[in-house]
Formats: structure tokens, sequence, C-alpha cells
């Protein structure tokens, strides 16, 4: 048995930011083995508070629904048994895998969708959402003609499970998504305000057949050395995209016109092919990591697609409609998000320097045969750096978080001390800060500084 309790309290630095609850959190893990072969692990939590701002219920998250907003909140992050038997493993359950070498950006690590309504302080495994899946992993025999440590796993997930965000208003709602307060018409040579409104929408994902399922494997061995790896996935892509509509509606009041925009999910099915290696070079630890992707979407600034010239005849055509009589009109806006094959890769080097934990990282993701503008570049490049420094026999730790994107031009920075006050008591005092183009991917948050403080009782 084990897990922890925290309070945490974030303090904006700009009051014009969406305010943010105290938060609470328990979380209890157990694992239990039923025999030498058969064991049993359960991951649960119950969480208050934090940026569930607009929650009207509590109870339990769905798995249907991206646009949600629950406290206080029971989830049931993972539950699997394991069934050992001579060289093969098995485990079946709500899973939370974990594919590839690189942080933050594993280009392979396709099977959990992440959950982004507190995307910067919470840590990645706990970003995850576990799936129901059916993992078989066959180890390898010691042969000398075999590579040391091979093994082979396949993946199914047969229930697809979508990525999770906030709902508007709510403090980490993508800015890009969020529509101005009007939209100016010409109309008979004036220039008229047309109140605008946002409405997130859930729409079914993909049904419950074997069609929809995902299929992910992968071969993993150690030789001389070097360890690595080679995947393919192929289903339903787990990372965040959108398609915009719009309408325009009648109204009984000046000037009797509105407007909604429509956001809701795109679930594409997509293929990817990858690999990874990971070894040490002297004092450094090197690790990469490669993937191609068939298909997949991409989202982009939608706010810019307001601003596109050709709305113009759009608008027309849907004030024409609403003149001949029907009491709302469907704006066409255009292409809201791009279909194409894409290369990401990455790698990373890790050391210790005069008692100082580093690691280094570089990204990019490229956009093959795209015309469209996105809300990443068609190369866009994303550097990582982390610092730590331990203090005082390991119970004070000091690190430095910084994430910068090169080509889209924002920065996220997150410097933090941890002290452990006994054995298992803990307190983290921190900052974020966001800075950069507000038609990128991070840097559109960056009205969203804030200090935050963190006791944490591991029990």
């Amino acid at each position: 048995m084990g897990g922890y309790v925290e309070t945490r309290q974030v303090f904006r630095v700009d009051r014009a930011t969406e305010h943010e609850l105290n938060l609470q959190r328990m979380q209890l893990e157990a694992r239990s083995w039923l025999s030498d072969q058969l064991s049993f692990e359960l991951v649960t939590s119950l969480q208050n508070g934090g940026p569930a701002t607009r929650s009207t219920r509590g109870g339990f998250y769905d798995i249907d629904n991206v646009f949600q907003s629950v406290a206080p909140v029971v989830e049931v992050d993972e539950a699997s048994v394991r069934l050992d038997v001579d060289s093969f493993e098995f485990r079946v359950g709500q899973i939370k895998h974990a594919w590839g070498k690189l942080d933050r950006n594993q280009p392979n690590d396709e099977l959990n969708p992440e959950r982004y309504s507190d995307p910067f302080l919470l840590d990645e495994r706990d970003r995850k959402i576990g799936v129901p899946s059916v993992e078989a992993t066959f180890h390898l025999p010691e042969r000398t003609w075999l590579p040391e440590e091979g093994s082979f796993t396949v993946v199914v997930v047969p229930r697809f499970v979508p990525f999770r965000l906030p709902q508007p208003g709510e403090r980490w709602f993508p800015p890009n998504a969020t529509p101005p307060a009007s939209l100016p018409v010409q109309e008979d040579g004036e220039t008229v305000d047309v109140p605008l409104s946002l409405e997130a929408r859930n729409i079914p994902p993909p049904a419950f057949t074997w069609e929809n399922a995902s299929y992910a494997a992968r071969m993993a061995a150690h030789s001389r050395g070097v360890d690595y790896a080679l995947y393919y996935y192929h289903g339903i892509q787990t990372a965040p995209v959108f398609r915009l509509d719009a309408r325009a509606n009648t109204s009984s009041l000046p000037p009797f016109v509105t407007g909604t925009t429509i956001l809701s999910p795109v679930f594409q099915p997509i293929q990817t092919w990858g690999g990874d290696v990971a070894f040490t070079l002297g004092r450094f630890g090197v690790r990469a990591e490669a993937a191609f992707t068939h298909d997949r979407a991409f989202s982009r600034d939608l706010r810019t697609l307001l601003d596109d010239p050709a709305l113009d005849d759009a608008v027309r055509l849907a004030l024409d409609e609403l003149m001949a009589g029907a009491s709302t009109a469907a704006v066409d806006l255009g292409d809201t998000f791009s279909v194409s094959d894409s290369v990401q890769w990455g790698i990373g080097v890790d050391a210790e320097v005069l008692d100082v934990e580093g690691l280094f990282e570089v990204s990019q993701t490229n956009v093959l045969d795209n015309e469209l503008p996105l809300l990443i570049e068609n190369n866009e490049t994303v550097l990582l750096a982390n610092l730590r420094r331990r203090f005082l026999r390991d119970d004070l730790s000091c690190e430095m978080l910084t994430l910068y994107g090169a080509s889209s031009d924002y920065t996220v920075v997150m410097p933090h001390l941890t002290y452990r006050l006994y054995d298992r008591v803990e307190i983290r005092v921190g900052y974020l800060h966001i800075a950069g183009r507000a038609g990128s991917r991070l840097g559109q948050y960056k009205r969203n500084d804030e200090g935050f403080v963190r006791l944490r009782l591991h029990l």
C-alpha cells in the first residue's frame, strides 16, 4: 500500500487570469500478489478544487467526453491484473503505458491520451489517462545468437478513450480556440459588430468495434551497452485536435444577428512507425527517438479563421439566408485543421557535473506537404533543459525546468524548491512563467504566470 495526500495553492500574477481553487488530492496505490505468478495493481485518486471551477457536479469522469469539469471527483487511474508464466507476461485492465525514452515529448508514446485541465503542474504520469488494454510480452530466451534482454510486446486497446480538456471559461481552456467578443461585418457600407459566443460540443467517440480498436507492438533489446526498440501503432490519434464550425442566428435585439462558434474534437486514425536508442558515452547518457506518422491531424490557430478575408463571402451568404427567413445559417470557415504525414524526432543528453544533474533535449516535428498555417510551424523545434541540485543530504532540492519553442517563439520556465521536512512530508515552492507569441502552442497561455505552494504527505 502507498500513495500520498497533498494540498496546493496557486497565486496568480495577472488578476485578469481565470481563478483557480485550492487543490486537495489523495492518491492511493495498492499491489497484491495473489500467488507467485498472479498480481493485482490498483491506483485510484480523489481530488477536489484546482482548475475545475466550472464544475456542476461531483462523481466520476466518463470515458466518452472531451470537455468535462467534475469536482470533487474519484478516478480509477489504473487497475490491472498481471500474470507471469515462464517467458510470458500478461496484463489486462486499465493501464498507463510508458513507451519511448525521451522526456515530455516521446514520439512513440501514442497509447494513452492526456488530461489538459492542469497541464503544467501535474506530473507526466498523472497527466496520462489509463486506457482499457490487453498487453502480452514475450521475453526472448538467453541465446548467444539473440540480443540480451530481448522482448516483444503487443498491446490491444479495444475501446478508444479520448483526451480531456477543461470547460470554456476555466483557466487552462485554450485561448486559441476562444473567439473574440464580436466580429465586425460590413453591411450597407457600415460596420456592424456582431456578438460572438462559443459552444464546446462533445461528440461521440469512435464506436466500440474492432475496426476502431488500437493496436501497438514493441520489440526491445540490449546489445553491447545499447538499449534500443522498434515500435508500431495503428489506431486513433490520442493527441488533441479540433474543428471549428460557425453559424449565424437571428436576434430580437440590435444588431438583430448573433454568431456562434462550435468547437468539437477530431478523432483521426493514424499509423506510426518508430524507434529509439539509449547508451552511455563516458559520463553522459544519450537518448534518441524518432517516429513517422501517416495522416496525423494538426490544429490551426482557430482565432485566425475569423480574420481571413475569405470569411466575408461566407458571412454574406449566411446573412442572405437569414434575410430569406431562416432562423440560423451555417458559416463556412474553411479547413480548421490539417491532415498530413509527419516526422517527429528528438535527442537528449543527461549528465552530472559539479553535483548538478542536467538534462538537455532537442526535439522537432516536421509536418510534410502542408500549406495551411498551423498552431505549430511546419518544422517545429523545441529545446528542453532541466537542472537539479541537491543539498542538505538530499533533503533540499532545487530544480529549474525550461522549455523553449525555437520555431514558434514561446518559453516556459518553472523553478521550484522541494524540502523534505520529515521522512514522509515535503513542501514545494515554485513559480511558473509563460511567455511567447500568442499564436503558438504554449505562448497562448502567457497571461497565466503563477506562484505555487504544495504540501505533500507520503503514505
